[in-house]
């Protein structure tokens, strides 16, 4: 049977608010991170926002770059300043085809 943590509201809304984030206090109250969330949004907690906001690669320039210029990938993402797979990812996402292997 699944235990049940029995959190204060009043010391898990100091701590949130104080900085910590739900995976230092699932650390500190040895649960996940999950059940931190659960716990402050039934005290009313709003929690704040992912560490990672959403990226906005403009489509245009990235279908430009990889079926016009060609360009590797590597230099797709060297000029966007993101990762090898952040660029595959938003490929797919923007429905941009694959290349035909040389």
């Amino acid at each position: 049977m699944p235990r049940r943590l029995n959190l204060s509201c009043d010391t898990l809304r100091i701590a949130y608010e104080s900085g910590q984030t739900t995976t230092d206090l699932a650390h500190t109250y040895d649960c996940c991170p999950t059940t931190i969330a659960n716990h402050l949004r039934q005290c009313g907690v709003i929690l704040r926002t992912a560490r990672f906001q959403p990226l906005v690669l403009p489509q245009p320039t990235l279908r430009r770059l990889y079926l016009e210029e060609q360009l590797p990938l590597k230099d797709i993402a060297a000029h966007f300043g993101v990762s090898i797979s952040t660029i595959g990812n938003k490929r797919r996402l923007y429905g941009i085809p694959s290349r035909t292997r040389r």
